[in-house]
């Protein structure tokens, strides 16, 4: 019995463990500027010309480097939904440089995303497709 009522009180307690590390959070938590520490899976191991995105959440844009070039874009909310949140074709510097593979990964990556959720900590952010997958894990 005390084994059942051990078990009763731990299901409940693991359910909530686990919904609060997928909690969507407001958009506009984003503003700043972010490290990008993890594309779709994948860490990035870059040393030099860290990927980092810098939004501006009241003029909603969002400006950045890719690993090696710049990009500038615009951002997307939905005041229906405050964890909504797409990101603009834009427009990149064109410059070639050792490991464009990263930079690939990065630009490509944004058209999938769809929403922000809170990450392991106040420093992190995940930018998740529309299924609520991973895309980019941001970090202050």
């Amino acid at each position: 019995m005390k084994k059942l009522f051990m078990y009763a009180l731990l299901i409940p307690a693991m359910a909530v463990s686990f919904a609060c590390s997928e909690k969507k959070t407001d958009a506009m938590q984003l503003n700043g500027k972010w490290n990008i520490v993890e594309v779709k899976g994948e860490v990035i191991s870059t040393k030099e010309n860290k990927p980092f995105m810098e939004f501006n959440m009241e003029e909603k844009k969002l400006h950045g480097n890719a690993g090696c070039n710049l990009f500038n874009t615009s951002l997307e909310t939905s005041p229906g939904d405050i964890s909504a949140l797409k990101i603009s074709q834009g427009m990149t510097t064109m410059m070639a440089c050792p490991d464009m593979d990263t930079e690939t990964k990065i630009l490509q990556a944004m058209d999938a995303v769809r929403a922000v959720k809170a990450g392991a900590d106040a420093n992190q952010m995940l930018l998740v497709d529309e299924s609520g997958n991973t895309v980019f894990v941001l970090s202050k």
